[in-house]
């Protein structure tokens, strides 16, 4: 008995190949998904482990300096002295150009890091690759002599910076030093410069005592620590910490570095755990609606088999067996496709956070857990109908077709027994985004679409009305049908609808957090920066330079503002600082401020002992209007300042927003001088003006960068996560419309006879077509309607967690809303082609005589 219903489970998913076919794909495009996800996670881990090694090598301790001054030699030769600190690497960098004269007319070169190490410490804790000639020597002297004679050092160059201006061993280069051009041998290539090079990975590495020289600086930008294979790098620590006071330092381990960039990927995780759970929660009620098919379409042939003498089990069994074939057979193709969506993410996001991605990890072990993850999701959505089905009494199967107010009781809760089941999928599947608030968020987003979900049969009659009123205006009578049809089976459609409404409601939600992320990003440019341009340096710039009078001199420019940013400790806290001219923000219109009066506040920032205080730190701070905060600078001195205002935003930084003081105020704190400047035009300034502007910026080395294309630069970093994002809620869509074709066939195949008797009285083949069409055309817009609105409300809330605010009033993301209305309607009518074509094949004579 029980092999012949493993035969009689497979013929009859043979026996319907399109519903069969349909089932699986949903299966596989939901495995895709989570493959998917966890091959870029993966890939996302490893690119971590790489940047973490490249960065710090064999060291077990990073000391960064805390500022713009670096740490002293002091410093370096009390890490040296520490018990248990076996090799101390020192280096210093700073960014330049390279060439006797770069700053001529057109734009500036690619800036370089030039990288001074002590050799015979660096090679002990970091690798050298070198894709050819030699490493430096360790011998400072003659290195130190050769660059006082005027003779070129000898140098390594990355191999980024070797293919982009065509150099070699041997080649000889040019930085630009504080006084002259340094003369540069180029005696190796270095092929990973990790360590070394920086974000563009353009990198020149000399001796350190040859770097400071050239830039006539003192400090040490990092020191790297080997810590003995004999002693306790905790207990190193600890004696680190307790010695190193003449200064301010970042003392970092590599576990901390990888978990300081693996938080920066939190959000990016928590998100693609949420759109993965909404694509198997898709892909559950595809196959819960398949199953339930199965059982309503051979309730007479299930009555028989236990009239045979099949008990409970074996017919439970037999639709488990029909759920395990698709389960197999979907998560098997899901993993080729997911391979492939793994490998388009990865190219198209090129970094996440702070990560740079390289190509995701394929990996059996993931391959294997997402086939298993297909398989149980397919199995929990089968339980219900395999239970009804073993229900099933012989005497009631031959007289009635099953569809019981117990069994729609059941479906609820078997929603949220799958909902419970997908969301715990979710966390074990991303454990990065399992702790925190990140995955609170996504768990309350996930809650609202069950909630939804739920609410779907005690809305649809309504609902139903209210779609159908379009399509009455075109086919009266076919709406009429069609709106009987939907309402048929309630519980059946509204699992349909349900599936539809989750996916569209998140395109709708991501579309309008991507559009406000966009337009905060842009509104955070025009609201703090004071100008239409900027002109950024690679390095501070002195205020007694007389840049800002060089360019300000320019016809056409009406202010010239200069912007720099540093670092602050407030409570032991490192905080990023920015030093502004409160008069040209005040004559600007910038900064929106939430507290205090704003022309006595920027004219508080210009006599100093002031600070302004954005509206985010402000409550992470505890800090009100009048409120004392002392802070401590890079080079050790310490101010109070007054909370003068708390402004809505101001300048982003490495960790956060910026406090805000005046130049005065910057002086004191130890700041090198500006990092940029804005330059406001007149309003009739012209094109050539400004291109005169930009000429004077290159010839001081600064680099124009217009505000706009600041805004678009975010904007596009923005478009790239969002749009990854949009594309995979789009596969929940399309198991949708997947399960709309079944649900429509599946109606036509039960109203046959209906038909049948409907032709007779003269309705043609294309009004019943239109019928069907217009019945998936109700369930779409119903979908629509339900997932427009639920995504708003999700969109609002998500933007809500992250501190902003969306008013729906004036910021409706119509693009996204279109598309989710477009996508609803329009999958829904191209899935009833098949159906609608079943429907208006029927003959009469036959349609009167089914049973």
């Amino acid at each position: 008995m029980q092999r012949g219903l493993r035969r009689l489970a497979w013929r009859g998913l043979r026996a319907r190949p399109l519903r069969t076919g349909l089932t699986i794909a949903g299966v596989a495009l939901g495995v895709a998904v989570v493959f998917a996800g966890l091959a870029t996670n993966a890939g996302i881990g490893a690119a971590i482990d790489r940047s973490v090694a490249a960065r710090i090598g064999r060291a077990d301790l990073r000391i960064a300096a805390f500022g713009e001054g670096g740490l002293s030699d002091l410093t370096l030769d009390t890490i040296r002295r520490t018990p248990g600190v076996e090799v101390a690497a020192p280096a210093f960098e700073q960014r330049t150009y390279l060439g006797a004269d770069p700053f001529g007319p057109g734009p500036l070169p690619a800036p370089v890091t030039i990288v001074g190490i002590d050799p015979e410490a660096e090679w002990r804790l970091h690798d050298l690759s070198l894709a050819g000639g030699s490493a430096l020597r360790g011998d400072a002297a003659d290195d130190a002599a050769a660059h006082a004679a005027g003779d070129a050092t000898e140098a390594l160059v990355s191999a980024t910076l070797a293919s982009a201006d065509g150099l070699g061993v041997g080649s000889t280069i040019e930085l630009q030093g504080v006084d002259a051009p340094i003369p540069l041998r180029v005696v190796g290539i270095v092929t990973d410069a990790g360590a070394w090079a920086d974000a563009a990975g353009r990198a020149v590495i000399v001796p350190l005592d040859v770097a400071r020289t050239a830039f006539a600086l003192n400090g040490l930008s990092r020191i790297d620590v080997g810590v003995a294979a004999s002693a306790d790098s905790a207990a190193v620590t600890k004696d680190l910490q307790a010695a190193l006071v003449s200064q301010p330092y970042v003392l970092s381990s590599p576990r901390d570095l990888a978990s300081t960039m693996a938080a920066s990927t939190g959000d990016f995780a928590a998100t693609t755990a949420l759109i993965t759970a909404v694509a198997l929660f898709a892909g559950a009620f595809l196959i819960f609606n398949t199953l339930s098919m199965t059982v309503v379409e051979r309730v007479r042939e299930l009555g028989l088999l236990r009239a045979a003498g099949a008990t409970r089990g074996q017919i439970t069994t037999y639709i488990l067996i029909q759920a395990a074939v698709i389960a197999v057979i979907g998560s098997v193709v899901g993993i080729g496709l997911g391979a492939a969506i793994a490998t388009g993410m990865a190219g198209w996001l090129r970094t996440v956070g702070s990560v740079s991605l390289g190509a995701p990890r394929l990996t059996p072990s993931d391959a294997l857990l997402a086939v298993l993850v297909g398989l149980v999701v397919t199995l929990a959505a089968a339980i219900e109908p395999a239970r009804r089905a073993g229900r099933v009494a012989p005497v009631e199967a031959l007289k009635a077709r099953l569809d019981l107010p117990a069994a729609r009781r059941a479906r609820l809760r078997w929603l949220i027994a799958v909902f419970a089941l997908v969301g715990g999928i979710g966390l074990l599947l991303w454990p990065g985004a399992s702790g925190g608030t990140a995955a609170v968020r996504a768990l309350t987003v996930y809650g609202i679409l069950l909630v939804v979900a739920l609410a779907v049969p005690f809305v649809l009659p309504g609902l139903a009305r209210t779609a159908g009123l379009p399509f009455a205006l075109l086919a009266r009578l076919e709406e009429r049908l069609a709106r009987a049809s939907v309402l048929r089976d309630r519980a059946r459609a509204a699992l349909t609808v349900g599936a539809l409404t989750v996916g569209l409601a998140m395109v709708v939600a991501l579309g309008g957090v991507g559009q406000h992320a966009r337009a905060a990003a842009g509104a955070w440019i025009a609201d703090v920066v004071p100008g239409d341009l900027v002109v950024t340096s690679i390095f501070p710039r002195g205020l007694d330079e007389g840049l800002d009078e060089a360019l300000g001199a320019t016809a056409g420019v009406a202010s010239v503002s200069p912007v720099g940013t540093f670092d602050l400790s407030v409570g032991g806290v490192r905080r990023d600082g920015a030093a502004m001219v409160g008069a040209d923000l005040a004559a600007d219109g910038r900064l929106r401020f939430i507290g205090g009066d704003r022309d006595r506040a920027l004219a508080a920032l210009d006599r100093g002992g002031a600070v302004i205080v954005p509206a985010t730190l402000a409550a992470a701070l505890g800090a009100t209007l009048g409120s004392r905060l002392d802070v401590t600078a890079a080079d050790g001195s310490a101010r109070t300042l007054e909370v003068v205002g708390i402004a809505e935003r101001t300048l982003p930084g490495s960790t956060g927003e910026s406090l805000l003081v005046g130049w005065p105020e910057a002086e004191r704190l130890g700041v090198a001088g500006a990092d940029a400047y804005a330059v406001r035009f007149e309003p009739r300034a012209t094109t050539a003006q400004r291109a005169e502007l930009e000429a004077t910026a290159r010839s001081l080395a600064l680099d124009p960068v217009a505000v706009d294309r600041i805004r678009g630069a975010i904007g596009e970093a923005l478009d790239r996560v969002f749009g990854l994002f949009d594309v995979l809620s789009l596969v929940a869509v399309i198991v949708a419309a997947l399960g709309i074709v079944n649900t429509l066939t599946m109606n036509v195949l039960e109203r046959v006879r209906e038909i049948g008797v409907l032709r007779a009285a003269g309705m043609t083949r294309s009004q019943v077509w239109r019928s069907v069409v217009v019945e998936a055309g109700i369930t779409g817009l119903v979908g629509a309607l339900c997932g427009v609105l639920t995504g708003l409300a999700i969109g609002a809330l998500m933007v809500a967690f992250a501190g902003g605010e969306w008013d729906l009033a004036t910021s409706i993301p119509w693009l996204p809303v279109a598309v989710a209305f477009g996508l609803g309607v329009a999958l829904a009518m191209l899935a009833a082609a098949y159906p609608a074509r079943l429907a208006s094949g029927v003959s009469i004579v036959r349609a009167v005589g089914y049973e």
